[in-house]
């Protein structure tokens, strides 16, 4: 993954700012050899999970994260029913959901 764009929190934790239809920042948590390990796909998806209609303070990766079926594999993300909040199978995986 290109960490141009990320802004390190510390040292594993790294932040994808919120930008255009972002709702909230995506949160990456791993080392830096891991985040660069990473396919783009991952951010792309963090940064759709964050998106989402009522998501809650972040959307974040772990280190393990790899992209999947629009939610990231290794991602985790809270929602706001209130506020329109979804549930997506795809959170926990298409293959063990």
């Amino acid at each position: 993954m290109d960490t141009s764009r990320l802004r390190r929190r510390g040292p594993c934790e790294w932040e994808l700012p919120a930008s255009g239809r972002m709702r909230v920042p995506g949160v990456i948590f791993a080392s830096k050899e891991l985040v660069q390990a990473m396919d783009d796909k991952v951010a792309e998806q963090v940064a759709n999970v964050a998106s989402l209609p009522g998501i809650v303070d972040a959307s974040y990766a772990m280190p393990d994260a790899h992209w999947g079926y629009g939610f990231p594999i290794g991602g985790v993300a809270a929602f706001d029913a209130d506020e329109g909040g979804v549930v997506s199978a795809g959170g926990v995986g298409f293959d063990i959901s």
